[in-house]
């Protein structure tokens, strides 16, 4: 944590003008209303629980009430704070413009000294700010020397002047000094006369009563400050009734009073003087419960009257108490007080104010009493308001009251007190009582700090402990506070480290703790009420949502087009900005999920989630292949939600339900909590037939989403939003090995599928015994092999047989069924000796080891097992070359993460930033391309979220639906903000991410691209994808030079007809334009030679008719080609170097470049594999492998599954079958047992190939036989 408090300009922006003038022992007194000390005294620790709850509750409701009386208070100011501009202004309109505090009205009274008989000076000097303030009565007049200067420049020096006094007829006159004053002043264009004449027209003392009238008197202030004074009280009972100051009866009295009841109150006073905000309390039976708000204790019982003058006598004895007291009593009356009190309380009569006094024995308060008739707390809010408004007079005297003698008087009174009436002004109204200095804290508070009422006591006082550094380091700079006078250090704590700047519905910023805990709504929704598409409850015409169990309203904020959270009780608190992924993941948009554990990951998915075990929610999250690092781009990309992920639970939810019936569930019961007992609609249905893999409930769930027109689509024409049949493609072949592996398990759930998962796992153990066979055989030992591992050859033979019971180990001699266990890995470990599980590393015979074996080998091979068991294989195509579909290839490892303010605010924007790059962007180096900044790291940050409120703005208005143009743009917003949030990334196989912007798939045209007004912000964006719109076909210039730094670009199955024309091109690595329409041209070849830095070059399935001219590649290491109706091959092949892979299959090529040759690795890497080859382009390619040992047609890497952990002898054995005989080898790689046991089958096939080989009969008999064959031989 830095020293310097990162929020250190925001607090100073935010401190009222009052608060920068304020002295310690006002912030002191202001610091004080944010503890609690009873919470750290003993005996409120050994209290009962249920009282010391009841103390917590009372002191909460009282925050939240003078909380909310501070809100309605906004505006209203302090004496000084009112009236400065106003008189600033004044005076500028007299064409005077100078600083009222330190410009000062030099009056100079002439008196006549009848014995010296001359006139002698004397001044008083008050700044101008402090005389309007006091006012001038209308017959003031000033002496010519009098004037308005510049306090510097006003010089008085003290002279002595010569008295003359005549002694007689015949003495001569007596000379004698006499004290006297010289002004010298450097005067202002300002007449004194002038500005008292002003000042009486300004009247500032009447339009600061109005002020007040106006914020005090209105119905829902007054309301609230009653509400205050209802809180005070109940506080008070609560802690004197748990101090047992209170007994029980009394307790109940002062509750019937706070709820309106009919209890006798009175005002108190002491020697006929009025003490505010003080109550009697009838306690019945004669008693009286004084109440002294403000004081510890503030409630207490008393047997009578005379008990309360005890009372008060005994306290009034110690200085603290006398000055605490004096709250309760106007400041025009205190000295009188004070002087009666010593009088009759102080057995001396004379001790000081500030020492102990010893109580007179006859010693007499003279306590008086009047009833209170109207309700209390609104007739003790209205006796407040009018104590304001006379305090405040005798401050700010209105004109109709102004009196030179008066104003002498106070002034006079106030100096010998040692207090200085503008310092009284400023801190006026929190020092008028008890009420308002809490509130006043209120209002400091919530200047700078948001929600601060919902935060712990100690937080608050802090946050007040921020504010008054701040707040006394003003005043010391300005001259408010003495330079000798100890000044707390500006400092820095977690707290501050722990807030967010937030911009307020005001426009302006303040700091708010990131807790959603405030906003929790207490509506009550119907039990029967379904959320919508994007989970939201409609209620009464409110929107809510849940989020960790938890209901929220919100609303849509159009101009940000963001939903944002409502406090439900501060209509006009922050409202924090809500994302969400379209199905019902909601989340604050400052929360990061990238802290979030897994179980709060999949819980925060929706409400349907809620009620599962973080057991429950691990085991579907291994089944679904759903981890935490997909999860979190869920919640911060907006993605959908993994659609297995919720059916997992769901089934795992009905299959514990059967099972808790064991043999009472009835046939089919599985099924029917499941899938539900609703007919199929015709839509799920049809659904079914086209996608058999799913489930009807499934089905529903994957329809849902529709809207009606897509709905009615579906069922009329089969058609479907390209999202919808994209996500239906990937959870139909992701749904075998899902439902296998919950075979496994779960073998209640058991498959042929899960059987087929399981020995595939055992045939990839590397430590397989070689001379063990496990086999699963049907019904019996002789019945049929339904699954085996292990050579055909091997010596040790192991069953397990299965039934419709379950499975059971072959123990050899079967006179009747062995022990049916619905296990299988717990049968297969049983049947497997213990020297064989130790060999495999099964530590049990439970089942347990093989089962998170299967776990963990699926984990691990997931993203090829679903294709290669379940999935239609296909010949080697397009290799990532790196890309694996924008997830890493493992978890990333942990990263150090910066805490702090400025670096959480870095990440709401950028979530996925590393400490080093948010180093990068704070840091001050050279190199930084924010060196010249010169505006703070905060209001950076502040400019970059309002760069991100306009871009998603504007992206909202650029997708406004069109009915006569319909478009899918909407869809498109997601990817570009993610973009700019440097969300969007592709990992590389390598190592290492490029920031990527993804809008494929979206149906964007020519004029969509055209119309978007991108902002300079994508500079970091590498990789480009605007693959599948297939009605675009131009890229425009004003859209891709918002990417100066792209390295790859897609554009796939597009219409284009040429090579785009790029803004920066030596930079693009690489280009797909696979399935376009290109015809090979001039102007094609220049755009190509535009980009010499391309390795990956994709113009598949394109009509060129003329090959491209590669010579000006040099960096080309893929090449696709294929099906682009060339006749010849491209030139520059022979200048590649170490290629991956060249394909220009699918093509009328008519023969090789006579001479042609080309380095081993090129020739490795080629494929010119195409059923329009002619024959002599044939025996070109023949007689090239007959030379040079390699196979032109086919690529090299479409041989690679079947030499996987082999050598020299292997290889020795393929180059000495017949070319062709090779070539058609490659089918069994998609056929058994390639598919399920790839290990056991490689090692079969090779044995096969090996004997064959090396027997000239075998040779000469099986090589004439298909070559899809050799599994079948009886070899």
């Amino acid at each position: 944590m830095t020293a310097k408090n990162p929020h250190q300009p925001l607090l100073e922006a935010q401190l009222p003008h009052w608060a920068r003038q304020a002295a310690p022992d006002q912030w002191a007194a202001l610091k004080q209303t944010q503890t609690a000390p009873w919470q750290t005294q003993d005996w409120f620790a050994n209290a009962a629980p249920d009282l010391r709850q009841a103390v917590h509750a009372s002191q909460a409701r009282l925050i939240h009430s003078q909380a909310a009386l501070a809100r309605a208070l906004k505006g209203l100011k302090q004496i000084t704070e009112f009236a400065e501009p106003l008189l600033q202004g004044a005076i500028a309109a007299q064409g005077v413009h100078a600083p009222l505090r330190s410009t000062e009205l030099l009056r100079v009274e002439r008196d006549w000294h009848w014995i010296g008989l001359r006139y002698l000076y004397r001044h008083r000097r008050d700044n101008l700010l402090q005389a309007a303030l006091q006012n001038f009565a209308d017959d003031e007049v000033f002496t010519p020397e009098s004037a308005i200067a510049p306090s510097h420049s006003i010089q008085v020096t003290a002279v002595q002047v010569q008295g003359s006094a005549p002694l007689g007829m015949q003495v001569p006159v007596a000379h004698f000094a006499l004290t006297s004053e010289r002004y010298q002043v450097d005067r202002l264009p300002l007449a004194p006369a002038t500005f008292a004449t002003m000042c009486r027209d300004l009247d500032l003392g009447s339009a600061y009563q109005a002020h007040l009238e106006q914020h005090f008197a209105r119905p829902v202030t007054r309301a609230l400050a009653i509400r205050v004074q209802q809180d005070r009280l109940r506080l008070a009972a609560d802690l004197a009734y748990l101090r047992h100051l209170l007994d029980g009866s009394t307790r109940d009295q002062v509750e019937q009073l706070l709820q309106g009841g009919a209890v006798r109150c009175w005002q108190l006073a002491l020697f006929g003087t009025p003490l505010y905000e003080v109550m009697l309390i009838d306690a019945g039976s004669g008693a009286l419960a004084l109440y002294l708000p403000g004081h510890d204790p503030a409630l207490r019982q008393c047997n009578n009257l005379d008990a309360v003058h005890d009372t008060l006598a005994t306290l009034l004895l110690e200085p603290d108490a006398r000055q605490a007291f004096m709250a309760y009593i106007r400041q025009d009356e205190r000295t009188h007080f004070l002087d009666l009190l010593r009088q009759n309380l102080d057995v001396t009569g004379n001790t000081a104010y500030d020492r102990p006094w010893q109580r007179a024995a006859h010693a007499d308060l003279r306590p008086t009493r009047v009833a209170i008739t109207a309700e209390p707390f609104g007739h003790y809010q209205d006796l407040h308001l009018a104590r304001l408004k006379h305090e405040a007079s005798l401050l700010a005297v209105p004109t109709a009251a102004a009196d030179a003698d008066a104003r002498a008087r106070r002034l006079e009174e106030w100096e010998s007190l040692g207090l200085d009436a503008l310092n009284i002004a400023a801190f006026f109204i929190p020092g008028a009582g008890t009420l308002m200095l809490a509130v006043t804290a209120c209002q400091l508070l919530g200047e700078a700090f948001e929600g601060y009422e919902a935060w712990h006591e100690g937080d608050r006082h802090l946050a007040l402990r921020h504010l008054e550094a701040v707040g006394l380091n003003l005043a010391l700079v300005g001259g408010f506070v003495a330079a000798g006078k100890l000044v707390p250090k500006l400092f820095n704590s977690p707290l501050m480290e722990n807030l967010q700047q937030v911009r307020s519905n005001d426009g302006r910023y303040r700091l708010w703790n990131e807790d959603l805990t405030p906003y929790r709504s207490a509506v009550t929704l119907p039990e029967n009420l379904q959320p919508n598409a994007l989970g939201q409850y409609l209620y009464e015409g409110r929107h809510f949502i849940r989020m960790d169990g938890q209901l929220f309203e919100q609303r849509f904020d159009s101009h940000l087009q963001q939903w944002r959270a409502i406090h439900p009780e501060v209509p006009d608190a922050w409202q924090p900005p809500l994302a969400h992924n379209s199905q019902g993941a909601w989340r604050g948009q400052h929360e990061q999920p990238g802290q979030w554990p897994f179980a709060k990951l999949v819980r925060r998915l929706g409400q349907p989630y809620a009620t599962y075990t973080p057991e429950q929610l691990t085991q579907a999250g291994r089944l679904c292949g759903v981890d935490a690092a997909r999860l979190r781009r869920v919640h911060l990309e907006g993605q959908p939600t993994p659609p297995l992920l919720l059916d997992a639970l769901q089934r795992m939810a009905a299959q514990a339900e059967v099972e808790a019936l064991a043999e009472k569930a009835p046939p089919g019961l599985f099924e029917r909590l499941y899938n539900g007992s609703e007919p199929t609609t015709p839509s799920t249905r049809k659904l079914l037939d086209a996608y058999p893999r799913l489930s009807p409930a499934l089905a529903k769930r994957l329809l849902a989403p529709l809207g009606e027109a897509e709905s009615l689509a579906w069922q009329q024409y089969g058609q479907l939003p390209t999202q919808v049949r994209q996500l239906l493609e990937q959870v139909h072949g992701e749904l075998p090995l899902v439902r296998a592996l919950e075979g496994v398990l779960q073998p209640a759930r058991a498959s042929s599928d899960s059987e087929r998962l399981l020995f595939s796992a055992l045939d990839a153990m590397p430590d397989w015994p070689g001379d063990v066979r496990l086999e699963l055989r049907g019904a019996s030992p002789e019945g049929p092999r339904l699954e085996q591992v292990g050579s055909d050859h091997a010596t040790t033979l192991r069953r397990v047989i299965k039934s419709v019971e379950g499975y059971e180990v072959d123990l050899g001699e079967r006179p009747a069924p062995a022990l049916r266990d619905p296990d299988l890995c717990r049968a297969i470990e049983q049947a497997l000796s213990r020297s064989h599980r130790d060999m495999l590393g099964i530590t049990t015979a439970d089942g347990s080891s093989l089962r998170q074996h299967v776990l963990d080998w699926v984990d691990k091979h997931r993203e090829t097992l679903a294709q290669r068991l379940w999935g239609q294989r296909t010949a080697l195509r397009k290799p990532l070359g790196g890309l694996r579909g924008g997830r890493p290839l493992a978890p990333e490892p942990p990263q150090p993460r910066l805490a702090g303010s400025l670096a959480g605010a870095y990440r709401r924007l950028f979530p996925d930033a590393t400490d080093q790059e948010f180093e990068n962007w704070l840091g001050n180096d050279e190199d930084n391309p924010n060196a010249d900044d010169i505006r703070s790291p905060t209001q950076r940050l502040h400019d970059l979220q309002q760069r991100l409120d306009t871009l998603r703005r504007d992206l909202h208005e650029w997708a406004r639906p069109d009915p006569q143009h319909p478009h899918q743009r909407h869809l498109a917003i997601r990817p570009i903000i993610n973009a700019w949030r440097r969300l969007s990334t592709i990992a590389l196989e390598g190592g290492g991410r490029l920031h990527s912007l993804d809008l494929s798939g979206l149906e964007l045209d020519n004029q969509a691209l055209a119309s978007l007004a991108l902002p300079d912000d994508f500079t970091h964006v590498q990789h480009l994808s605007l693959s599948y719109n297939r009605s675009l076909s131009q890229l425009p210039a004003e859209f891709h030079e918002r990417f100066p730094n792209l390295n790859r670009l897609l554009l796939t199955d597009c219409r284009f007809d040429t090579v785009p024309h790029l803004g920066n091109p030596e930079q693009l690595a690489w280009l797909d334009l696979e399935g376009n329409r290109i015809t090979w041209s001039a102007q094609a070849q220049q755009a190509l030679n535009r980009c010499p830095g391309l390795v990956v070059l994709d113009l598949s399935g394109n009509p060129l008719l003329q090959a491209p001219d590669l010579r000006g590649l040099a960096y080309l290491r893929t090449l696709f080609l294929n099906d682009c109706a060339l006749s010849e091959l491209p030139q520059g092949l022979s200048q590649m170097v170490e290629p991956n892979i060249v394909d220009i299959g699918e093509n009328q090529l008519l023969r090789l470049p006579d001479g042609f040759n080309v380095p081993r690795p090129v020739a490795n890497a080629l494929r010119l594999e195409s059923e329009w080859l002619g024959a002599p382009v044939l025996a070109q390619i023949e007689a090239y492998n007959t030379v040079h040992q390699v196979d032109l047609l086919v690529c090299e890497g479409d041989y690679l599954e079947f030499f996987e952990q082999t050598g020299p002898a292997e290889m020795a054995v393929w180059q000495r079958l017949p070319l062709q005989y090779r070539r058609d080898l490659r089918p069994l790689l998609e056929l058994e047992p390639f598919v399920s046991h790839p290990r056991q089958a490689r090692a079969e096939f090779w044995r096969r190939l090996a004997l064959i080989d090396a027997d000239p009969a075998l040779r000469q008999q099986w090589l004439t036989h298909p070559p899809y064959d050799l599994f079948n031989l009886p070899l």
